[in-house]
């Protein structure tokens, strides 16, 4: 399973909610978070973590690389046991990996068994981007449930409609309800979650999990995995 986090404009905390949801996935496996976000990488910085191995080294040995531990090997281990393969602060080194890592014959993106959560920041697909979207079994898009940032996903709602068949919005602190929101944009609202600042710092800092951040993570988290166990259920017996 791969469940893709990003955003349209501003930062309303997509590499937070991957995090979030990585570390409170209910799944026995443990998912692992790869950021690939073209605009460079925040998790190194913010975790303390180096560089590598991250994205960058993950990319050079999957080339024609099949073994399905790469991305154990290419990850660090947090103090929840989440691991996390963190993208490159420079933003045509980030660019540059995530291009290879998609267009390998074995990319990690399609990896079996592990869930994966992909964070990809602010979203403007190219071509290997968009083919990453509609792979996913889960696109979330954060937005702000304020007129500025819910204007930017109206504009760009036809679009954002060609990426994925499984996409929703989740919206990130106060603002319009849930309900409003979808019969303005006519896109799913899969949840709204608490602009908990002190959540995210316990987050980065790796003190304690409990929060009205991690408890929102861990309800969405739970619904989209039950949503993807659906779909498969379905096309299961649909053949």
């Amino acid at each position: 399973m791969m469940v893709i986090t990003c955003s349209l404009k501003g930062s309303p905390g997509a590499s937070t909610l991957a995090v979030a949801l990585g570390s409170r996935w209910p799944e026995p496996v443990r998912p692992i978070v790869i950021e690939a976000d073209s605009a460079g990488g925040d998790i190194a910085a913010r975790f303390r973590l180096p560089s590598s191995p991250g994205l960058v080294s993950l990319a050079a040995a999957a080339r024609g690389n099949s073994d399905t531990e790469l991305l154990v090997q290419h990850s660090h281990a947090l103090a929840s046991g989440l691991r996390i393969v963190p993208a490159p602060s420079d933003p045509a080194q980030s660019r540059a990996a995530f291009g290879a890592l998609a267009a390998a014959q074995f990319s990690p993106f399609r990896t079996l068994g592990v869930p994966l959560i992909v964070d990809v920041g602010r979203v403007d697909p190219d071509p290997t981007m968009l083919g990453l979207l509609r792979s996913a079994d889960a696109l979330v898009i954060l937005a702000r449930p304020h007129d500025d940032s819910l204007a930017h996903v109206a504009a760009r709602r036809s679009q954002v409609q060609t990426w994925s068949r499984r996409l929703g919005l989740v919206l990130v602190g106060k603002g319009y309800p849930s309900a409003q929101v979808t019969d303005a944009l006519d896109l799913p609202v899969l949840a709204g979650i608490p602009d908990d600042a002190k959540g995210a710092q316990a987050l980065w800092h790796q003190r304690g999990f409990d929060s009205a951040l991690s408890r929102h993570a861990e309800r969405l988290a739970g619904q989209l995995l039950h949503t993807a166990q659906q779909d498969m259920t379905l096309q299961r017996s649909s053949r």
